[in-house]
């Protein structure tokens, strides 16, 4: 990571803003994502991501994984008065078994944490990028945003229970969604 997003609140060890500052209205803005485009220098395949998630695993003494094949959004806390924290509403996500087992979906996950230390959490990334469009929630309100990024392997994430039941995905895909695939 190179930079932090930054509204017009001064931090330390930086000269000057970045115009981040963004807001819902009757908000006060606060450093947010607009269009967030996420690189890597170490980019592995999705069959090898797959093998390094498998080995990790291993190396920890567990018997599963997790793959995370789509998100419906999210929300995050960066204020000073409550701790920093985010929430991922994952769609689709699969267990991947070290034994070989085929893949099992799961139901009523959502990823949480802090963010700066599931950034220190990343072992790879993935060459092949996608585009998610969504609103993210705040302290400053809703906001669109958009992020094109690869594919991520971390070496531990929280994982909490979803508060209420899932809903059913669909059973076909949007007309002309030419999205990810198994």
């Amino acid at each position: 990571m190179k930079n932090f997003l930054m509204s017009r609140s001064p931090i330390a060890g930086f000269e000057k803003s970045n115009g981040h500052g963004r807001k819902q209205a009757g908000y006060r803005a606060v450093g947010r994502q607009g269009n967030l485009i996420v690189e890597t220098s170490k980019a592995a395949s999705e069959e090898k991501l797959r093998e390094l998630l498998i080995e990790e695993c291993k190396k920890q003494d567990k018997p599963f994984g997790l793959i995370f094949k789509d998100i419906s959004g999210g929300f995050t806390f960066t204020g000073r008065q409550i701790p920093q924290s985010y929430a991922v509403r994952p769609i689709i996500v699969y267990r991947v078994f070290t034994d070989g087992r085929p893949d099992e979906l799961v139901r009523g996950a959502d990823l949480i944490g802090t963010p700066l230390v599931t950034f220190s959490k990343i072992l790879a990334c993935g060459e092949k990028r996608e585009v998610f469009n969504g609103t993210c929630g705040a302290e400053s309100g809703g906001v669109p945003v958009s992020a094109v990024a690869p594919s991520v392997l971390t070496a531990e994430i929280e994982i909490q229970k979803k508060e209420t039941s899932p809903d059913r995905p669909p059973l076909l895909p949007p007309p002309g969604y030419k999205g990810r695939k198994k």
